[in-house]
């Protein structure tokens, strides 16, 4: 084995010493792991988010001007963050010829998490031409036959209930081999990558176009221009800050886990079955104030990825209801994670740590499209413009869903001019049906005891076990349909009728009756759909052409909400 202090950065050693007193079990498996450059890339990010939750971001990071400054070269978009926008940026490049430029302040293809995803929605890549079924089979780490979902109900007074879904998260994927081979498709379609360059602003004309600043390591600046800035920079994006006034996402998943090999293997509950992942797993009832949540999905030989999350609101009127963490901090919950991982997995004689993985899942919960139109030039992209599913992560699954949708009217919207915020707010990932679901977040956070949500949890375990493997499905994979909703709804309240005096608990008056009227809403979406489909395909896009000569943002809108419907399940694709 090599000697970890002599290729460590030196200044990662001091701040692995200074942590190591606080957080003595995460700064020793890093060691182990030789990851310490990765234990400074948390500690900054930690600083990044807690800096978002204090709000705010300096407004000259967004400037209109009259006139564009001179540039080094011209793009049609420049995407800054090279994660879920590096799929976005090669599907612009590759299918539509675009000239694209991606920039990250990290090297570009690096992945510091890990994603599953089902076979279906995999195909979704093939489909749109980045790769060949053979060239994904390369990054495919494992298949599963089954999924599970089960919590603790040790103590909730209600009967334990499994949820077995095969066809959900069934695939786990090399994140990084994936990056790496989506950046190869880039660059083959004449995309130009730039690594280690860190954002520092972005002038839009009242005209049109934008002018991209970032710097270089060495701490030149470049400046480059566009017709659209993409907006990947994540969680932490300062843009989504500066749009939002501060406030850009209502609840946060904070994240972390490691890729581990040598647990003990078996198919109890607490061996390591390669054949089954864990979508949801609770072990225990409220630590720490939070319900920790594990996730693990088996990788390549005997590896599994592990993540643990738990889910808190931002917003402090909302959060005086329920139990909340003090803070969110990856640093902190690395540290339980190390805790608390016998208690999920048992470890074997050669168990080790072989990578760590983390990040901060942001979530926004409106059931109108949008609160704040995005700033003028920039188009935002992956989790700096996230929903969030009620149960599961959204990002790589959802920007993969809806990747078709998201580059064909981006595309459209180009072609046309079609490019103020007010037209931008339709070209997103946005889906009513995963926007009504905040209420269902809501509950994976305690409220007054320990046991809160394991014993919720295990009721709906059990109502989705009793309506069928086909809602149950079609729940988790965002494709969740008008009458699903009232069906789950009514079911709830049929085997659990405490369920009426929780809610009210849990939201309050106030947030009952949003979530009523974000029925309402939900039910005219669903209503709008169903006329779409009786008009058919063929009649809404021809109508969508014909107005497009004289209001062609009008037509841009038209085509969007075709594309949702056909996003959520609602209209079939060869209609």
């Amino acid at each position: 084995m090599p000697d970890v202090q002599a290729t460590v950065p030196f200044e990662a050693e001091q701040l692995a010493a200074i942590l190591e007193r606080t957080y003595p079990q995460t700064v020793a498996a890093f060691r182990a792991m030789e990851a310490l450059p990765s234990l400074s890339a948390i500690a900054r990010l930690d600083r990044r988010w807690q800096n978002n939750e204090r709000g705010g971001a300096p407004a000259q990071l967004h400037q209109v001007v009259k006139a564009l400054p001179p540039m080094e070269a011209q793009y049609d978009l420049i995407y800054a963050g090279g994660g879920l926008g590096l799929l976005h940026a090669a599907v612009m490049a590759g299918r539509y010829g675009y000239r694209v430029l991606l920039f990250d302040r990290d090297e570009v293809g690096c992945a510091h998490r890990e994603w599953n995803i089902s076979d279906a929605e995999l195909e979704e890549l093939v489909r749109l031409g980045l790769f060949t079924r053979s060239e994904l089979e390369a990054v495919i780490m494992r298949r599963y036959r089954d999924g599970v979902v089960r919590f603790d109900a040790t103590g909730t007074g209600v009967a334990p209930a499994e949820l077995h879904l095969p066809e959900v998260l069934n695939v786990g994927l090399d994140a990084g081999g994936l990056l790496r081979k989506t950046r190869a498709v880039l660059e083959a379609a004449g995309g130009t990558v730039l690594d280690f360059q860190s954002f520092v602003q972005v002038q839009v004309a009242r005209t049109g176009g934008v002018a991209v600043e970032f710097t270089d390591q060495q701490g030149k600046h470049h400046c480059y221009g566009g017709r659209l800035l993409m907006d990947g920079m994540g969680a932490t994006s300062p843009l989504a800050q500066l749009r939002y006034a501060g406030q850009p996402f209502a609840g946060v998943c904070p994240t972390v886990g490691t890729i581990v090999s040598g647990l003990e293997e078996g198919s109890g509950i607490g061996q390591h079955n390669p054949e089954v992942g864990d979508i949801l797993v609770s072990v225990a009832g409220m630590q720490h104030n939070r319900q920790l949540i594990w996730e693990g999905f088996a990788g390549r030989g005997d590896e599994l990825t592990v993540y643990v999350f738990y889910y808190d609101l931002l917003d402090e009127r909302a959060r005086r209801r329920l139990i909340s963490a003090q803070k969110h901090s990856l640093l902190d919950l690395f540290e339980d994670y190390f805790t608390f991982l016998p208690t999920y997995k048992q470890p074997g004689p050669g168990f080790r740590h072989l990578k760590p993985v983390y990040g901060f899942i942001p979530a926004r919960h409106t059931q109108r499209r949008t609160t704040a139109l995005p700033l003028l030039g920039v188009l935002p992209v992956g989790d700096a413009n996230a929903q969030q599913s009620p149960l599961t992560f959204c990002g790589f699954g959802s920007h993969v869903r809806n990747l078709d949708r998201t580059t064909i009217l981006l595309d459209w919207a180009l072609n046309h001019d079609v490019l103020q915020p007010s037209d931008l707010q339709y070209i997103s990932a946005y889906q009513a049906n995963v926007a009504l679901n905040w209420v269902f977040s809501r509950f994976m956070q305690p409220w007054d005891g320990a046991q809160d949500v394991n014993r919720l949890q295990n009721v709906f375990a059990r109502v989705l076990n009793e309506l069928g493997t086909e809602i149950a499905v079609r729940f988790f994979q965002d494709q969740m349909r008008w009458g699903d909703y009232g069906r789950i709804v009514n079911h709830t309240l049929a085997v659990y009728p405490p369920i009426i005096r929780t809610t009210l608990r849990v939201l309050g008056p106030r947030q009952t009756l949003r979530w009523v009227v974000d029925y309402v809403r939900f039910s005219g979406s669903a209503l709008a759909a169903t006329a779409g489909r009786a008009v058919g395909k063929r009649r809404w896009f021809a109508l969508a052409s014909a107005v497009a000569r004289t209001r062609p943002a009008l037509a841009l809108r038209l085509r969007a909400a075709w594309a949702e419907w056909q996003a959520m399940g609602w209209v079939a694709r060869e209609e």
